[in-house]
């Protein structure tokens, strides 16, 4: 559930990573992406590429 509202983020709007990681609740924007890329198979820098954000 949490990867899914920090996809729709970042699909949609231009904040930092740092802002999405904590709206979705992790404090720690590296274990957010670690956790975003294990989940999703790319970083969410990778992810918003493909929304030309």
């Amino acid at each position: 559930l949490r990867i899914a509202s920090a996809k729709r983020m970042l699909e949609s709007n231009h904040r930092s990573m740092q802002e999405i990681s904590d709206a979705v609740g992790y404090q720690d924007v590296a274990f957010f992406r670690t956790l975003f890329q294990r989940h999703t198979g790319v970083s969410p820098s990778a992810y918003r590429e493909r929304f030309g954000l």
